[in-house]
């Protein structure tokens, strides 16, 4: 059964750099090939490709895995939100949460599609539960 999430860019940048929780991340995305979706507000890309900058300027990413990074993300069939309509509710999470409003966003996309969300980031997670946002465990998506 085919099933839809909200995705944040701590989740998606996963799927490129090897992390905490990659395995999870690649066979989460290889769902899409089996009708699962993934969403994500529009400027998640934006944020991706900045934590590639930062790991190139300061991790010893090379530029070269980096580009190419950049190239298959931008293939990848993720769902892609403008959020323009998402923006008054973000604000009111992220007053009510001390959350950012990129964070916010996130939560105000699960709350407009009624998607559970996926995050590691816990403060996000934490701020998400409190808005009555469902929560997709990335350690569903373990190995066996």
């Amino acid at each position: 059964m085919a099933t839809a999430y909200v995705v944040d860019a701590s989740v998606v940048i996963k799927y490129f750099l090897t992390e905490p929780y990659t395995p999870e991340v690649r066979i989460l995305v290889a769902g899409i090939s089996h009708g699962d979706e993934l969403y994500i507000p529009e400027f998640c890309s934006i944020e991706c490709v900045n934590v590639l900058w930062s790991n190139v300027r300061f991790r010893g990413l090379s530029q070269t895995d980096a580009e190419q990074f950049v190239i298959d993300m931008l293939d990848l069939p993720f769902q892609i939100v403008p959020v323009k309509n998402l923006l008054p509710r973000a604000l009111q999470n992220g007053l009510t949460h001390q959350l950012a409003i990129y964070d916010s966003l996130y939560i105000a996309l699960a709350l407009d599609r009624d998607f559970p969300l996926i995050t590691v980031d816990d403060k996000q997670l934490n701020a998400a539960l409190a808005c009555g946002v469902a929560i997709k465990p990335i350690t569903d998506f373990s190995p066996m």
